[in-house]
């Protein structure tokens, strides 16, 4: 990819390419930690289209992180409840059978958020408004052209709104620029999975569906002939789509779904006369499920559907994308805040790869089972465990195969390196979550009632605070048998290192003659150092951001809901 040099390029510290809810999370979670970065979004406003309506405990534990996550219930909870799927005969006929989807159960025991069931778009509106009241630029309507990447910088020329070129030069780019980034293409970065696994043909349509969902909690529904059409509409059931399969060998959609087939196929679905309902249009797509060759290049980072698709199945595309963001951009703040080496960003592709590969085959999984056909000898995990379950490999592990995600109930980690923090809930005024500890994209060290050792230690390897809190858990639960420091695997004596994203990044499970050189070593690790001898890890220049002022935390009290 080549850039004219001679149009004059502005400068900016991220660059994100792609306005969707993954880039605009992206933006967020920057700018909320003091990076305000430049995002460009060829379109002028959110898309209509249905797309995702379910996100997941851990992805809004992430929006919970920035401040967003109560404005995004609000929106759910101006809604209709829609918890529950079925099968039926159609939309209007009778239910074959009906379950709650997995998302709706009660989480409260391993996370402080609820999933939230709000359509994507109005969740793009929420990240939005906050990406910019925390500093985000967003530029809409503007179009990336192509970009020229430098050993320490990259330059990516964009035509804005009226058309006219310019360029942006950044430290990092980010691409979020969906399943046919032109960015991925441009670097030449192949793709592993199953390009199509089957072809669909999508149908829109309006109507009101009040009075045929009759108060049902549904989200969605699958009709069980003849073409087992999979029915989904907005939440504020006014419109939605009919999608079925067909076989492009056999049918041209072009010819095959004309007007009068699309009403058929829709009244059918629905059990309504074509009187109440209206065709918006209709589109062929296909599905897949594979994962791109690699997350990165260079200075460029992909993430979201430009970096891996998931069959809808689960739903777990968005999610996925957010968590991508999230772990990213943890990482980014610590590297341009200069408190982590840039060889951090190494760790990148290992972590959301596997995750990525992981999620993949778990919605074909699902697929599979869905469509009746014969599941390979793999286990099929709870949806808990692929969405906010997953451990990432840490520095010193050596799992049996590298390239492999390890996943299991949330509630059933306790502690372990490269697993989500353990959600306690806080007593005292202001209550909250042990997630909660984990600010303004510091590091956390966690220590048990007897840990003062390992807070002297941090608090001697960063005595401002800069990019290290300290906090203590109590002996004993206010109430109810589970110790908080058991539950964090670490017992009275030992001590945690978390991460901003809420990930250990290493633990000790007793205490240690020389807590200050064991801890420097677990930090320097941690922020992608490399280990020189004892003492405080070496700020790395960056560019300058904003920054909010240090703290610390003496204890926590913690008890059981």
């Amino acid at each position: 990819m080549m850039v004219d040099t001679q149009i004059p390029a502005e400068r900016t510290t991220v660059l994100i390419v792609g306005g969707s809810v993954v880039g605009a999370s992206a933006a967020l979670f920057l700018a909320a930690r003091g990076i305000t970065p430049v995002l460009v979004e060829k379109h002028r406003a959110v898309s209509t289209r249905l797309r995702a309506k379910l996100f997941y405990p851990r992805t809004m534990e992430a929006y919970r992180s920035v401040g967003a996550d109560q404005d995004v219930y609000a929106v759910q909870h101006r809604l209709p409840p829609a918890d529950h799927a079925a099968v039926v005969t159609s939309l209007t006929g009778p239910e074959l059978r009906r379950w709650q989807l997995p998302a709706a159960e009660d989480s409260g025991d391993v996370s402080p958020c609820p999933s939230a069931f709000v359509k994507q778009a109005d969740l793009e509106e929420v990240v939005r408004a906050h990406a910019r009241a925390a500093g985000a630029e967003l530029r809409l309507g503007h179009r990336f052209l192509e970009l020229r990447q430098r050993d320490d910088h990259v330059v990516a020329k964009v035509l804005d709104a009226d058309g006219q070129p310019y360029c942006v030069q950044a430290d990092y780019l980010l691409a979020a620029d969906g399943n046919g980034s032109a960015i991925r293409e441009g670097l030449g970065i192949g793709r592993s999975g199953s390009e199509v696994v089957s072809h669909v043909m999508e149908i829109g349509f309006t109507a009101d569906l009040r009075r045929a969902l009759d108060g049902r909690r549904l989200a969605m529904a699958w009709t069980d002939a003849p073409e087992r059409a999979f029915i989904s509409w907005s939440t504020a059931r006014d419109h939605g789509t009919v999608s079925v399969t067909y076989d492009p060998a056999v049918t041209d959609p072009t010819t095959a779904f004309d007007a009068a087939r699309c009403r058929e196929v829709v009244s059918r679905a629905l059990g309504l006369p074509a009187s109440r309902f209206t065709i918006t249009g209709s589109r062929p797509w296909h599905m897949g499920g594979w994962v791109a060759d690699s997350y990165r290049a260079g200075r460029v980072f992909l993430l979201g559907d430009a970096v891996h698709v998931t069959p809808p199945t689960g739903g777990f595309g968005a999610n996925t994308g957010i968590q991508d963001a999230w772990n990213l951009t943890g990482k980014l703040v610590s590297v341009l805040r200069g408190d982590a080496d840039p060889l951090l960003l190494d760790d990148y592709e290992p972590e959301r790869g596997a995750v990525g590969r992981l999620t993949v085959e778990q919605a074909l999984l699902r697929l599979s089972d869905r469509a009746g056909a014969a599941v390979e000898e793999r286990p099929l995990l709870s949806e808990a465990a692929v969405a906010g379950g997953y451990r990432y490999r840490m520095p010193g592990d050596v799992p049996a195969d590298p390239g492999t995600a390890v996943a299991d109930e949330p509630g059933r980690w306790r502690g372990e390196p490269g697993t989500r923090l353990p959600h306690l809930p806080l007593t005292g005024a202001d209550g909250g979550s042990t997630l909660d500890l984990v600010r303004d994209g510091r590091y956390l060290l966690l220590a048990g009632a007897e840990g003062h050792p390992w807070a002297r230690a941090a608090r001697g390897l960063d005595p401002q605070g800069a990019f290290l809190n300290v906090a203590l858990l109590p002996r004993q639960a206010s109430s109810g048998p589970a110790r908080a420091a058991d539950a964090c695997g670490i017992g009275d004596h030992g001590a945690l290192l978390v991460r901003p994203d809420h990930v250990i990044a290493w633990r000790a499970t007793g205490a240690t003659p020389d807590a200050t050189a064991v801890l420097s070593d677990a930090t320097r690790r941690a922020l992608g150092k490399r280990l020189s001898g004892g003492g405080s890890p070496e700020r790395t220049p960056q560019p300058m951001v904003r920054r909010s002022p240090g703290f610390a935390i003496n204890l926590v009290a913690l008890g059981r809901r």
